[in-house]
C-alpha cells in the first residue's frame, strides 16, 4: 500500500486543478474528523499520562519539609542550653523531632542538616536536570521513531524507577535513581502534549491544547492524599508510583499519530489507523476515501520514493526563520519557568499547613486552563501571551513597592501566579503549532527545557536581598518575552504544517 501511494503521486498530479481546494484542506480532518470518540480517548489518556511527571516533579513537597532537630549528645558529655534546630560544631548526635507528616522524611532518614543542608535542595536541583535532559532526549526520539515509541518507553522507564526509589539506601542512589526519573518524566510530558495537538482538527486545539494541563492541578492535588495516608516518605513514594503503573497500562490503548506516520512516509500504517478512527467516531468513510486523502497529502508535501530524510536538532536551525522560531520560544519557556517557581515565594498567605497549601496550589491552576482556552479561541495565542505575561510584569513592578508580609503580598501574589498558569496553558498549543511536524516534538522538547532552565535559577533569584531585586528581575523577564513573542507568527486557526 505504501509503495503503491507514493507511486501513485503522478496521476494525483493530472487532477490537480479538480482537487485544488481539497487539498488546502487539513488531510486528517477530511479522514477522521476534527473531533471525536476517537480523539477523545487519545486525549484524555495523553492529558493523565502527564500526571507521573507531575507527581515526580512536585513530590519534593513532601519529601523535604521544614523538619525540627536538636542536639542529643556533645563531645566529652557536655552540656549545653541546646536550641532547636541550631547545629554546633562540638555535636555527636542529633535527634530528629516527629513531625506531622511523616515518622521519617527524607532530611531524617539521610541527616540533611547542617553541612549537609545544602542536599535537601540538590535532591529537587537534580530531577529538573533529568527534565531539562529528558524533554530534549526523548522530544528527539519521539519525532525519530515515533511519538507512541518514545511515550512507551519513557513512560516504562519512569514506572519502573519509581518503584525502585523508595527502596534507596543512601542519598546519592537516591538522586541518581531521581535523575533518570527526571530524564522519563520530561519525556512523558512532552510527547503527551504533542500527541493532543496532533489528533485533533484546527478549531478544537485550543481547548485540547489548554484543558491537557488541566488534570496537573489535580495531581498536584492528589499528592496530599498520598502524604496523609503515608507513614513515611518511602511509602508516600510506592503510593503514586503503584498508581502509576495503572495509568501506564492506558498507554497500551494509544495509537501512533496520523500525522507522524505521514511524515515518516508510513502510508500503510496512517490508512489503518485513520480507517480505524473514522470508523470509531461513526463517519461514513470508506478505505478508499481515507486512501485518496493520504495519496493527496503525499503529493502536497512532496514525499518522493527516496529514504525518508532524518531530522536533528540541528534542523531547528536550518534556515533564519525557524532559528528566530526557536530561540524566541526557549526565550519565552525561560521566563515562563522562573516566573512560576519564583512567584510561588510570595503565596504565603496559605499558612503552615502543608497538605492544605498544596491542594490550594493545585486548585488555583485548574481554573487556568478553560481560561486559557477562552483566550486562544477569542484573542490567538499571540495576544494572550502578551496579555498574561503583561499581568505578570505589572504585578511583580507594583510588589516592588509592597512591604514584605503585607496583604498586598497575597493579592499580587495570588494574580502574579494564576497569570503565569494561564500563559503555560496557552503557550502549551502555540509552540506546538508554530513548527512542523517532523520537528514538533523536539521544538517543544527544547522550548520546555527552557521552562526548566528557568525553574533551576529561580530559587536562587528569589533568595536575593533586599526583597525589590527578585521583584524586579520577576517583573523584567515577562516583558523581555512579549518582545520576542510580538515578533512571533500567529498561528490560530492555521493548518499544522508536515513538512518543512
Amino acid at each position: 500500500m505504501e509503495s503503491e501511494v507514493i507511486s501513485n503521486r503522478s496521476r494525483s498530479r493530472s487532477t490537480d486543478n479538480l482537487l485544488s481546494s481539497d487539498s488546502k484542506d487539513d488531510y486528517v480532518v477530511k479522514s477522521i474528523g476534527a473531533f471525536g470518540p476517537w480523539q477523545a480517548k487519545v486525549c484524555v489518556i495523553a492529558a493523565f499520562v502527564r500526571s507521573i511527571g507531575i507527581w515526580n516533579m512536585l513530590s519534593i513537597v513532601f519529601l523535604t519539609p521544614t523538619t525540627q532537630f536538636s542536639c542529643v549528645k556533645f563531645e566529652n558529655s557536655a552540656t549545653f542550653d541546646v536550641k532547636n534546630s541550631t547545629c554546633y560544631d562540638d555535636c555527636v548526635e542529633y535527634e530528629f523531632h516527629e513531625d506531622l507528616m511523616f515518622e521519617k522524611n527524607l532530611i531524617s532518614e539521610f541527616h540533611l542538616i547542617c553541612n549537609d543542608g545544602w542536599k535537601a535542595s540538590l535532591t529537587q536541583t537534580v530531577i529538573m536536570f533529568g527534565f531539562l535532559v529528558g524533554v530534549s532526549l526523548f522530544g528527539w526520539v519521539s519525532d525519530r521513531y515515533g511519538r507512541r515509541i518514545g511515550l512507551i518507553i519513557s513512560s516504562s522507564i519512569n514506572v519502573i524507577l519509581m518503584l525502585a526509589v523508595p527502596l534507596s539506601p543512601s542519598y546519592w542512589f537516591f538522586n541518581g535513581l531521581r535523575f533518570f526519573i527526571g530524564m522519563a518524566s520530561g519525556g512523558t510530558m512532552v510527547i503527551s502534549l504533542v500527541f493532543i495537538i496532533e489528533v485533533v482538527g484546527p478549531q478544537y486545539r485550543e481547548a485540547a491544547g489548554s484543558l491537557a494541563i488541566m488534570p496537573d492541578g489535580l495531581a498536584q492535588a492528589l499528592l496530599s492524599a498520598f502524604a496523609y495516608f503515608a507513614v513515611d516518605w518511602r511509602m508516600y513514594l510506592l503510593e503514586y508510583s503503584a498508581v502509576s503503573m495503572f495509568i501506564y497500562i492506558f498507554i497500551a490503548l494509544l495509537p501512533e499519530t496520523p500525522r507522524w506516520l505521514m511524515a515518516k512516509g508510513k502510508a500503510d500504517e496512517a490508512l489503518h489507523v485513520m480507517s480505524t478512527a473514522a470508523k470509531r467516531n461513526n463517519l461514513n468513510k470508506t478505505v478508499n476515501e481515507v486512501q485518496d486523502n493520504i495519496l493527496r497529502a503525499f503529493d502536497d508535501m512532496m514525499i518522493n520514493d527516496k529514504v525518508i530524510r532524518k531530522f536533528t536538532y540541528l534542523d531547528l536551525f536550518r534556515n533564519k526563520d525557524l532559528a528566530f522560531k526557536t530561540v524566541a520560544s526557549v526565550v519565552i519557556w525561560i521566563s515562563a519557568g522562573a516566573c512560576y517557581f519564583g512567584i510561588n515565594q510570595y503565596i504565603t498567605f496559605i499558612g503552615s499547613n502543608l497538605y492544605v497549601t498544596v491542594i490550594i496550589l493545585g486548585c488555583i491552576q485548574m481554573p487556568t486552563c478553560p481560561l486559557a482556552m477562552i483566550l486562544n479561541k477569542s484573542f490567538g495565542r499571540k495576544v494572550s501571551i502578551v496579555g498574561t505575561f503583561s499581568i505578570i510584569g505589572i504585578t511583580m513592578t507594583i510588589l516592588v513597592f509592597v512591604p514584605p508580609g503585607h496583604t498586598g503580598c497575597t493579592i499580587l501574589g495570588i494574580i502574579g501566579f494564576a497569570a503565569t498558569c494561564t500563559t503555560f496553558g496557552v503557550l502549551c498549543v502555540y509552540v506546538s503549532e508554530l513548527f512542523p511536524t517532523p520537528l514538533r516534538t523536539m521544538a517543544f522538547g527544547l522550548s520546555s527545557a527552557g521552562a526548566k532552565i528557568g525553574a533551576m535559577v529561580a530559587p536562587f533569584i528569589a533568595t536575593i536581598n533586599p526583597h525589590w531585586i527578585p521583584s524586579v528581575v520577576f517583573a523584567v523577564l515577562p516583558f523581555v518575552a512579549s518582545i520576542f513573542c510580538v515578533l512571533l507568527p500567529e498561528t490560530k486557526g492555521k493548518k499544522l504544517p508536515d513538512m518543512i
